[in-house]
């Protein structure tokens, strides 16, 4: 069976030491720019470090994203087409980012240059660690012998049941960023509301509910992962921080008491720079394995 190759963006918030544990062949970076100055995503934090990052948002720097481009992605997978591999690449959701067309659009130029290989790209509907999740697993698969094929039938299959929930400490990066009304904010910011937001069956982050105070939000996001989350079927859970692990750890205990079947096992990082510039510092995003119902939820409210 012919080896193959897989490929993601840095939306999915592995380090290059955890990518290369994992066997994840490349992590095309998205971008962004801090006060106009450009660097490449990662969640290495070489270029710039995670608190000074946050810190500088917190202060009020000029910030923007922007996504992976093709050239990225053709360099990458050229990288494994010349060493005799085929490649699948696992993109950060379309609803939220172009990169999944961008890695398209690679894979339409490579192909014209070695017509025998296969490269098949994937649009995940996740990003952060839900979608990181999906990888280690895609990863496994192919290393017990499963084919390229086998492993996108099972995404296409599967990608909804990796899940995420999650609270922001503040309206004002979402508001900015363009995902709640300038009113929204404020009212959120006088009343301390703290919005649950979940995936949607496309990838796009919904509002599934508002809840007042920060220990509230952590409870109702801890709730929420412990009626969902499938953790006797795949127990490790990724929590993702924006600056504020010891709250992270904190959940991962809320999440733990409210468990009663296994028992989950924790991954901890920093929310990835490209998410981060739109949610802001004191977030947290929780991502798992579990009923794809959650998703949906919001179409009952």
């Amino acid at each position: 069976m012919k080896r193959f190759a897989i490929f993601s963006d840095s939306s999915c918030n592995l380090t290059t030491r955890e990518m290369e544990e994992e066997g994840i062949a490349g992590i095309i970076p998205m971008h962004f720019f801090l006060n106009d100055k450009e660097y490449e995503a990662s969640c290495d934090w070489t270029k710039i470090g995670a608190k000074e990052y946050y810190d500088a948002i917190r202060a009020g720097a000029k910030l923007r994203s922007s996504q992976a481009t093709s050239a990225d992605y053709e360099k990458a997978f050229r990288k494994a087409l010349e060493a005799g591999e085929d490649v699948l690449s696992i993109s950060c959701t379309g609803a939220l980012s172009g990169s999944v067309k961008e890695s398209i659009a690679a894979a339409k130029r490579l192909e014209k240059e070695y017509p025998d290989a296969k490269i098949h790209c994937v649009d995940s509907c996740n990003c952060t660690y839900p979608l990181a999740l999906m990888l280690i697993e895609a990863c496994r698969m192919r290393d017990q012998g499963k084919s390229m094929e086998e492993v996108e039938t099972w995404i296409e299959a599967e990608k909804l049941c990796f899940n995420v929930v999650g609270t922001v400490d503040r309206l004002t990066y979402l508001r900015n960023a363009g995902r709640v009304s300038a009113s929204a904010a404020f009212f959120g910011g006088v009343f301390s509301i703290k919005p649950i937001v979940v995936n949607d069956e496309v990838g796009n982050n919904i509002a599934l509910e508002k809840v007042r105070g920060r220990k509230g939000s952590m409870e109702r996001v801890a709730e929420l992962v412990a009626q969902y989350a499938w953790t006797d079927k795949h127990p490790e859970i990724g929590i993702a921080h924006a600056d504020c692990l010891e709250e992270a750890k904190q959940l991962g205990e809320m999440i733990r008491e409210r468990i009663k079947n296994v028992q989950p096992v924790y991954r901890f990082g920093y929310v990835e720079s490209g998410v981060g510039s739109s949610v802001g510092p004191g977030t947290l995003i929780v991502g798992f394995y579990g009923d794809p119902a959650l998703r949906s939820l919001y179409r009952k409210k």
